[in-house]
């Protein structure tokens, strides 16, 4: 389900999504703007991501518990 809303946009924002329909980035003005909430949307969980990672160095534990160990196994000897 979508639900339309209005917004108002400066000159500036309003040439940011022109810019964008222009190069070829974005199909409309609409496009641009869903682009852009989708990059938002990535960051949060970027950032909530982040803070889960931090968290578990925090606490002393592995991050990637699947990679522990992995520098400790037998390497060839390189001549």
């Amino acid at each position: 389900m979508s639900t339309q809303i209005a917004i108002r946009l400066d000159s500036g924002e309003l040439a940011a999504l022109d810019a964008e329909v222009a190069a070829g980035r974005a199909a409309s003005r609409s496009d641009a703007v869903r682009r852009g909430i989708a990059r938002l949307q990535r960051d949060q969980r970027y950032r909530e991501d982040e803070g889960k990672l931090l968290e578990l160095v925090r606490r002393g534990e592995s991050i990637y518990p699947d990679l522990d160990g992995i520098l400790d196994l037998p390497h060839p000897v390189l001549d």
